[in-house]
């Protein structure tokens, strides 16, 4: 069961960071990022869940083994 947790959290970290990068991509993010010379929170919001959710499930799935 464990085991199956560390995965669901990897696959949804990867996922999280995939919507950060995609987002950050977009013309309207881009737009405000030259305007504000900052990147929109959203952006680091979706960066930061997926990288905990990613090495939290990693650590998790290396110490079930």
């Amino acid at each position: 069961m464990r085991r199956f947790v560390s995965l669901v959290l990897i696959i949804i970290g990867a996922v999280l960071v995939y919507w950060g990068y995609s987002l950050q991509q977009e013309l309207g993010t881009q737009l405000i990022t030259k305007l504000t010379n900052e990147t929109p929170q959203q952006v680091w919001q979706y960066y930061l869940t997926g990288v905990i959710a990613l090495v939290v499930g990693g650590y998790t799935l290396w110490k079930t083994k």
